[in-house]
């Protein structure tokens, strides 16, 4: 089976030392906000009937709404003299044929000197080759327009496979120059059910397809097919399937009896299962797509013995870490035995990296600077939300739940990745005013390192407390109605965010979902919106 890719995303385990904030500008020009409901509506819903009509809007996708009947969400693409301006979206929530909500971001006015490339498609796929190096291979060229903090610039978005690698470059249509590009990989029948033994020496059940030999690691449970893939720790194996996207079916995970002790196998099979049967109880989604998509994961791509003779990126990529191929391929590494145990031994490292495949499936934020952060926020505040659902207090491997990210297979002090609760335990900012690295290459702009600041804002909503730097103190709604804020924060990143949302905008989303669900007056939407304030967003 072949799969294309798209883009990936990875949990970061590199530690980042808190430095001087930096410019809130960023690699482009911020897109006016849109943030429409109640008073301010009626001139936007006129507005964006006006740019649909003369073509500036584009209908690009129609979600329906799992959790208000009778609501649906319309993304609305940016276009440039039929060009996409790549990033650009606002969300329309309908009711029937009636407004209720407008949010997202667009760009005022979009200027260029011409809309007529000076190279052909072809030859920005071979430039975009060439600048990836030997063994590159393109895939299908976009034309559209690039955001930049000078302007806009003509380029084909072009995505590149090669050793070690997945690159989108974007290549100027005029000139032919790079420029810019972004890692995609980021630097985090019937069944038979059988019993398993996890990283952690914990028993659970597995459900596995019996073939003529024994067993595979295929999920028929649930309705999204969940396949899990053994490359055997093979750097030939790895750089063939990065090189070709091709898997076979003697890449499935295999055991000849009922009884499975590879640990990285049964966790990963799993935990892919709970995370499935999360978004579907919690939120009525089915699988990543809502379509119940078949999601494959990898675990052993390169073997832990490697984790000393491969160069340090090679390292952080595939061994000390997990990341997610869109769409519904995930990766978990081995871990080097020192720093990190085995990556699928995690719940919430899973629902994490799930849930980016949620992301690119709905608000696809862009992977940099405030809306990256946004990203890997959602992932971990659903991988909060995971571990919140399965475990009780008391229970599982590391007598979860609690609000630390990879606790399970963190070595080394101080025992978790990230903590919700107290970013500073880790050196991650909780404050707005505290955001390192905006605008810089350093983690795309400091998408782990700011992700805190939402996730800070996601735990003072519910457990309640006083930031550390305002010092302004948060009631919450309790750990008990958790799955209250778990909702209010998938609406707001599934249905009412797009690709260039800002922190201000996530507040203003999370508001309107608070609304949504629990009135403009609830306790819900109250808590929310202290934690914001607190966080300094506002």
């Amino acid at each position: 089976m072949r799969i294309s890719s798209r883009t990936a995303f990875a949990l970061c385990v590199a530690a980042i030392a808190l430095g001087t904030t930096m410019t809130t500008r960023g690699q482009q020009p911020l897109a006016q906000s849109v943030s429409a409901s109640g008073a301010t509506l009626p001139a936007w819903a006129s507005r964006v009937e006006d740019m649909l009509r003369d073509g500036r809007l584009d209908l690009a996708a129609i979600q329906a709404d799992t959790m208000i009947g009778g609501r649906t969400h319309e993304r609305l693409a940016q276009r440039h003299e039929g060009l996409p301006v790549f990033g650009a979206e606002i969300i329309r929530q309908m009711n029937g044929p009636a407004v209720v909500s407008i949010f997202g971001r667009i760009f005022e006015t979009v200027s260029l000197a011409t809309t007529t490339p000076a190279l052909d498609a072809g030859a920005a796929a071979a430039l975009a080759e060439a600048a990836a190096g030997p063994g590159a291979s393109a895939g299908e060229p976009e034309l559209g327009i690039r955001p930049t903090a000078d302007g806009f610039l003509l380029v084909y978005r072009v995505v590149v496979r090669s050793p070690f690698d997945i690159r989108r470059y974007d290549v100027n249509a005029l000139t032919g120059a790079i420029a810019g590009s972004l890692s995609e990989l980021r630097h985090q029948s019937t069944p038979v059910v059988g019993k398993g033994i996890g990283v952690l020496s914990d028993e659970k059940k597995i459900s596995t397809r019996q073939s003529t030999a024994g067993f595979e690691a295929v999920d028929l449970l649930r309705p999204s097919i969940g396949f899990t893939l053994d490359f055997g720790g093979s750097i030939g194996r790895l750089n063939n399937f990065l090189q070709t996207f091709s898997i076979f079916p003697s890449d499935t995970a295999f055991n000849s009896s009922t009884t499975w002790t590879d640990g990285a196998v049964v966790d990963g099979h799993v935990y892919e299962g709970v995370v499935y049967d999360y978004y579907f109880k919690r939120f009525g989604r089915r699988g990543l797509d809502d379509r119940n998509t078949a999601v494959t994961s990898v675990v052993h791509p390169l073997a832990r013995s490697l984790a000393f003779q491969v160069s340090p990126s090679t390292r952080g990529t595939f061994i000390n870490n997990a990341f997610y191929i869109h769409p519904g391929l995930m990766f978990y590494g081995d871990g080097d035995g020192i720093f990190f145990d085995y990556f699928a031994g995690g719940l919430d490292v899973v629902a994490h990296e799930l849930t980016h495949g949620v992301t690119s499936f709905t608000s696809d934020l862009e992977y940099q600077d405030e809306p990256g952060a946004l990203n890997e926020a959602f992932s971990d505040i659903m991988g909060t939300g995971a571990e919140f659902f399965h475990f009780t207090p008391g229970q599982g491997p590391q007598k979860g739940p609690n609000f630390l990210l990879a606790e399970d297979i963190t070595l080394v002090s101080p025992g978790f990745i990230r903590s919700l609760q107290s970013p500073m335990a880790a050196g991650d900012p909780d404050h707005y005013s505290l955001r390192q690295f905006i605008g810089t290459p350093t983690d795309n702009g400091g998408v782990h390192v700011n992700s805190t600041i939402v996730g800070h804002a996601f735990f003072l909503s519910v457990a309640g407390g006083t930031n550390r730097v305002s010092g302004i103190s948060v009631q919450g709604i309790g750990t008990a109605n958790i799955d209250r804020m778990e909702r209010i924060f998938y609406r707001a990143f599934t249905f009412l965010m797009g690709p260039l949302s800002q922190f201000i905008d996530a507040r203003a989303a999370t508001l309107q979902a608070a609304s949504d669900l629990f009135g403009a007056g609830s306790n819900e939407r109250a808590q929310i919106q202290q934690a914001w304030t607190a966080v300094g967003v506002q």
